[in-house]
């Protein structure tokens, strides 16, 4: 059975760079070009029409994958990414740029709780993250077509090896202890915390999880790998996942 090709929108507001990606996705098979666009205005006005057009089938645009630059004029691809999952939350949205950044990486993937307005539950709503960190000189059919694998089919989250290399340039040789490299391999493995600390030891009298030394160790990554946020953004425990992996040299280039 042959898959479904996945629909793509790219977004650029420069058109030579909006012209070559749209080339590049048409020559990718599994990916389908839905449309491009220069604008924030324009993008946001093309999901609502592809909703209205998918409310039966597909309202929420699962599968499809939108491809944006981070500058767009005077507003940006994340905020935009954002503003369109709140749109059409089945979206995957990879934003791309020409350098390398872990403080942006950290910017594209937070999901930190929104304060809700008064009387409301504020861990109702939260700024959604976005699925993946492409760099724009890689752009490529081959490098779409694992963009697409990792952030569609597999639902994963995508970053560049060379964001993923300039972080570890920065650690300059510093080394994880035994107790921390256990730490991150199991949060890489996607185990919660209650099920890291049974798995390491950290137990309480009543042979319970211990979270205070978790959380300490936990913290401790997060400084390592230079991670920042609130402690209620997931973003940060998939930042550390894809962090550790590089590290442990288990990504490939």
């Amino acid at each position: 059975m042959i898959d479904a090709p996945i629909p793509v929108i790219v977004i650029d507001d420069t058109p030579v760079k909006l012209r070559g990606v749209c080339e590049f996705v048409g020559e990718t098979p599994r990916l389908q070009l839905q449309a491009g666009a220069g604008s924030v205005d324009t993008t946001v006005a093309l999901i609502e029409r592809f909703c209205q057009e998918q409310a039966r089938e597909n309202p929420t645009l699962a599968g499809w994958m939108a491809l944006s630059d981070l500058h767009l004029g005077t507003d940006n691809g994340v905020r935009l990414g954002r503003k369109l999952l709140e749109i059409a939350p089945g979206l995957r949205v990879v934003i791309y740029t020409q350098d390398p950044s872990w403080t942006l990486a950290t910017e594209i993937f937070r999901q930190e709780y929104a304060r809700g307005s008064r009387g409301s539950d504020n861990r109702s709503k939260k700024p959604p993250g976005l699925h993946g960190y492409a760099l724009f000189g890689n752009m490529e059919p081959s490098y779409l077509e694992r963009i697409a694998t990792t952030v569609v089919s597999r639902h994963e989250t995508f970053i560049d090896q060379e964001v993923l290399n300039y972080l570890l340039k920065r650690l300059r040789g510093q080394r994880l202890t035994p107790r921390q490299e256990e730490c991150a391999a199991l949060i890489a493995q996607g185990l919660s915390n209650d099920d890291i600390a049974l798995r390491m030891g950290f137990l309480n009298a009543q042979g319970k999880p211990n979270m205070g030394p978790l959380e300490n160790l936990v913290s401790e990554l997060y400084n390592f790998f230079a991670i920042e946020g609130a402690p209620s953004d997931p973003g940060r425990r998939v930042l550390l996942a894809h962090a550790y992996e590089a590290y442990a040299g288990l990504r490939p280039a």
